[in-house]
């Protein structure tokens, strides 16, 4: 029961989501404290929410999918309104901590990426490939969530560069993922951009947002002015490692399944972009 309830809320995904939260809260702060664990906890219970009532919508399509298809109602081992009630109980419970945190401000972030995620993205992933784009705008609100509780304003520079780096972050990060299991997005009905640009086509496209997402790492590096010079070197590093790696997208005989490859490569760059600026603003205070 508690595997199907760690698949059913997505808890690594949402926990990974969380984090987002956590390092934006460092890095507006400089610091550790007790508000910091109370919205990650928040962002990780809206996550789980709507990672669960995502699937109640999806779990004919996910019973179609080789990868989903043993997911808890997909296969049939719960049932959809047990899985309607969790979704219930988990968004209640982090509109009523954020609300404790934050006051509506929170509460109107948490709802927005509720409505947007299950009532606009879901359906929208089923009537166009390009869905991921304005689904990207998901991926800011939990370092919203935690720049706030650090008592930034969403007004700040150093916000705008941080969220847009997760903004753009997100579009190559779905597209590797497209690449690895196109064959099961389309087999459910799913219209894929496979299909719209053509195998060669996507990997230049994810090619150049990958490229984007490094110019926009590089623009919140200098935005956050980090001042160790060993996180600078590190910084740099990682940057061109993310870049060889995009490379790979490139190369004509490029096999689909070498994409889960570039997708870890370049997934672990990215974060550890944001965990060193987070080391590097923590060092300054303390």
């Amino acid at each position: 029961m508690i595997k199907d309830f760690i698949v059913l809320t997505k808890f690594v995904l949402s926990f990974a989501v969380s984090l987002s939260a956590l390092f934006a809260y460092i890095m507006a702060k400089g610091e550790v404290g007790a508000d910091m664990f109370i919205a990650t906890f928040a962002v990780l219970l809206v996550a789980m929410g709507v990672s669960t009532l995502n699937q109640y919508q999806e779990y004919k399509e996910d019973a179609l999918m080789e990868r989903t298809k043993h997911r808890p109602i997909a296969s049939g081992k719960w049932s959809p309104r047990t899985a309607i009630i969790i979704a219930a109980i988990l968004i209640v419970a982090s509109l009523a901590l954020i609300y404790d945190l934050l006051g509506f401000i929170g509460v109107d972030l948490f709802l927005f990426s509720f409505l947007w995620y299950n009532f606009f993205y879901t359906p929208l992933k089923k009537k166009s490939a390009l869905a991921v784009v304005p689904g990207a705008i998901l991926g800011v609100i939990p370092p919203a969530i935690g720049w706030l509780a650090a008592g930034g304003s969403l007004a700040e520079p150093e916000f705008f560069a941080l969220g847009l780096f997760y903004f753009i972050w997100q579009i190559p990060h779905f597209w590797l993922l497209v690449m690895l299991h196109y064959g099961d997005y389309a087999g459910a009905g799913y219209p894929t951009a496979m299909r719209l640009f053509g195998k060669m086509s996507l990997q230049r496209l994810t090619y150049y947002w990958l490229m984007l997402t490094i110019m926009t790492g590089y623009f919140m590096v200098t935005v956050f002015q980090p001042a160790s010079t060993v996180i600078i070197g590190i910084l740099m590093l990682t940057a061109l490692l993310a870049f060889i790696s995009s490379l790979q997208l490139l190369t004509k005989d490029f096999d689909l399944k070498r994409a889960r490859k570039v997708f870890w490569q370049i997934n672990l760059a990215f974060l550890g972009t944001v965990i060193l600026i987070s080391i590097d603003e923590f060092l300054k205070v303390h």
